[in-house]
């Protein structure tokens, strides 16, 4: 029979119910009476039921303004972000005007500078104009400085620029083009404040916004990092010689951002709508294909002979239409973000106007509820209590009405009480048998001696993390341990011994596994254990280690024996080889584990260095 937790036995009682309760003691004087405490009851609820109500229409109030304070930040940052933009995109013809070696310079390469710097100057006016419409807050007001700032730093660039392509082509040292390209690039970190105040404002307002809204930002920031990159071939394409070896130190950093920043765009949106994949797909044709061959190109030639066969104007031409993409990505991205700030609006207003029906229909249903209680419960049980007064006094009381059901009021509470008295004893006995439960449970899924999980428990949580990497399509690897020359350690030392060997090496083990990784033993001497999100280098190093560890641990085994070092033979299999099934990763890293015993132990052997 089970047991409590003091160790007496749990089971049901041989003892008639509880006794009858005694007749209630005689009201004090002045007390307050059942009705009157009703009538408490029932203004404290309704008032209740009104700040409740109040306060929902409060919450959902604030979060109708959220929305909208969300949809008007989304607008501001697309404004900012096209401003960065239209600055990031003067950067192409001023490059094609920089290295134009025609006499007295190509009118159609001067009129697309011409046209990219209006563009520039309407984006930079509508984001003054946006940040003098807004509030007076102190960001903005550091951000409207900022953009004068920013317009006069263009002037002098532009000014930079014009001066330096009045000379003839052969003037133009590679020095000046490359600081004039500089300063261009230098004008867009400005606007990166007030970006990152918008795109946390719209995040603080709906955080459901933030994956829409900062992939927006990466996709602009990806933008940006791509027209530098361009920028970069500019004195190599105008002087026709290769890059020097810092133009080739540039443009493999920006490189580096550049995949870096398709990365962290690929975790903010490969979940996304299909409107925001087919864009992601758009923007990987055309530009991580179509621009990304045409980028090969030209380093091949700066890195070998520094024959471009074309002009910076021609190469813009050809690379900048196809950053496009990116701004497409992007655009996507904000539309999606002011589409879910809209609903979200949408949804408050129309939760709101639901609540009104709702609070109304409450306060009818509240107020009906009363009138029922008070005369089905409420006063019967006054008369009752009236009459149970009369009694004690000896008086025969005033007549009760007739009940409307069949149950009486003292039935009811003696029900109530015994039945309260049956349901805590079930509830101990339920403890009980859960804690049996989780106990066995434990016991089922643990070995006994190590204290890891045992094989059963192992492979079903193994197949569920293979289950999970086939669907999602990352790499495991399986680790299958033996602990070398066991036996002589019991033959020589004592079972005993042994036993503390395995328990040292599960602590090792445990110790240097990653957080999120399987381990367990097999049985023997036998461990197991599976990597998840793991490459073949960062196994083979984890194995290392491991391995290391194990033959570092001293192992104390008690008495005057001296303290046991130990030496294991691991066989590794991955999944890109292998496959995501579980028996056949465990069979070939059983037989890489054999290898590594056959040759020589204390080593690590993978399943595809099989003959």
């Amino acid at each position: 029979m089970p047991r409590g937790s003091d160790g007496a036995t749990v089971g049901f009682s041989d003892n008639p119910l509880p006794a009858p309760l005694p007749a209630p003691p005689s009201p004090a004087p002045h007390a307050l009476t059942l009705r009157g405490r009703f009538r408490l009851i029932a203004t404290a609820l309704v008032l209740i039921v009104l700040v409740g109500v109040g306060q929902l229409v409060h919450v959902e109030w604030r979060r109708f303004e959220r929305s909208e304070q969300a949809r008007h930040a989304v607008r501001e940052l697309r404004v900012a972000l096209v401003a960065a933009e239209m600055v990031s995109r003067e950067r192409g013809p001023s490059n094609g005007v920089l290295g134009d070696m025609t006499p007295g310079g190509d009118p159609v390469i001067a009129d697309r500078l011409v046209r990219a710097r209006a563009r520039t100057d309407e984006a930079i006016l509508a984001y003054q104009a946006l940040l003098i419409d807004s509030d007076l807050s102190a960001w903005h007001q550091q951000a409207a400085s900022d953009a004068g700032e920013l317009m006069q730093a263009l002037r002098q660039a532009r000014s930079r620029i014009d001066e330096l392509a009045k000379r003839p082509g052969g003037e133009r040292s590679s020095a000046e083009i490359r600081d004039s390209i500089q300063a261009m690039i230098d004008l867009v970190p400005r606007l990166a404040p007030a970006i990152m105040a918008f795109a946390d404002e719209a995040q603080y307002a709906d955080p459901e916004l933030a994956q829409p809204v900062w992939g927006a930002r990466l996709a602009a920031e990806l933008r940006e990092y791509a027209g530098q990159l361009g920028s970069m071939f500019t004195p190599a394409l105008s002087r026709g010689q290769p890059f020097t070896a810092s133009e080739q130190a540039s443009i493999h950093r920006i490189k580096g951002h550049i995949e870096q920043l398709r990365h962290l765009l690929d975790l903010r949106v490969g979940d996304g709508s299909a409107a925001v994949r087919a864009a992601e797909a758009a923007m990987a044709r055309r530009y991580f294909g179509n621009a990304a061959r045409l980028v090969d190109e030209v380093e091949q030639a700066g890195r070998t002979h520094g024959r471009y066969g074309m002009t910076p104007a021609e190469f813009a031409v050809r690379y900048v239409p196809e950053m496009d993409a990116i701004v497409e990505l992007r655009n996507v991205l904000l539309s999606e973000a002011e589409q879910r700030s809209i609903e979200a609006q949408a949804q408050s207003r129309q939760s709101l106007a639901w609540m009104a029906v709702l609070t109304a229909l409450l306060l009818v249903l509240v107020l009906f509820m009363l009138r029922v209680i008070g005369q089905r419960i409420v006063l019967p049980l006054t008369q009752a209590a009236q009459a149970l007064h009369a009694m004690r006094r000896g008086d025969p009381g005033p007549s009760l009405p007739a009940p409307g059901t069949n149950d009486e009021i003292a039935e009811v509470i003696g029900g109530i009480e015994a039945l309260r008295e049956h349901n805590r004893v079930r509830a101990d006995l339920e403890r009980e048998r859960d804690k049996l439960i989780q106990t066995l449970r434990e016991q089922s899924c643990t070995d006994f001696l190590t204290r890891l999980p045992n094989r059963r428990a192992f492979f079903e949580a193994a197949e569920a993390e293979m289950a999970r990497a086939r669907r999602h399509g990352f790499g495991v690897l399986l680790l299958l341990m033996d602990v070398d020359h066991f036996k002589r350690v019991n033959d020589t030392h004592g079972h005993t011994a042994g036993d503390m060997a395995l328990v040292a090496v599960a602590t090792v083990l445990q110790r240097v596994m990653r957080q999120g990784d399987l381990v367990g033993r097999l049985g023997g001497e036998e461990f197991v254990a599976l990597l998840s999100h793991c490459s073949d280098d960062a196994g083979t190093a984890f194995a290392e280690r491991l391995r290391e560890a194990i033959q570092a641990e001293a192992i104390d085994v008690g008495g005057d024996q001296p303290a046991l070092h130990l030496t294991v033979s691991i066989g590794l299999a991955g999944s890109m080889e292998n496959g995501h099934e579980l028996e056949v990763m465990m069979a070939q890293a059983d037989k890489a584990m054999y290898r590594a015993k056959h040759g020589g132990r204390n080593r690590t052997e993978w399943a595809r260095e099989a003959a």
